[in-house]
């Protein structure tokens, strides 16, 4: 595991960066494996078993993600990214992208 970002070495980061949001309902962050086959797998995941088929309802409760994890098998030995989306209760289209490309793109001053 040496090297590799896991999820309870992200959590705080996440719980800080969430701050830089204040009010605002439009952003999320999530913790995702890294790696892509297995961030679209995790995706379809929560599609497939999700009662509310919100990605907001479900990703934006870490508790809730780290059970899903756990679930697929993915919470020990995968690599995990933190990444920012908007809340598809309030926008029709998606965005999302790694919170360190958010950060850069907005000249934030926020480094993990």
């Amino acid at each position: 595991m040496a090297g590799m970002t896991h999820y309870d070495y992200l959590m705080p980061v996440l719980k800080e960066f969430r701050s830089y949001f204040g009010e605002d309902k439009f952003l999320f962050t999530y913790i995702a494996p890294k790696d892509r086959e297995l961030f679209y797998t995790f995706l379809r995941n929560i599609y497939n078993s999700s009662v509310s088929h919100s990605l907001y309802l479900t990703l934006e409760n870490p508790h809730t993600v780290r059970k899903l994890l756990s679930d697929m098998g993915l919470l020990e030995d995968t690599e995990m990214e933190i990444y920012i989306a908007s809340n598809d209760l309030y926008s029709t289209r998606w965005f999302n992208e790694t919170l360190k490309d958010f950060i850069r793109k907005k000249n934030l001053k926020f480094e993990y």
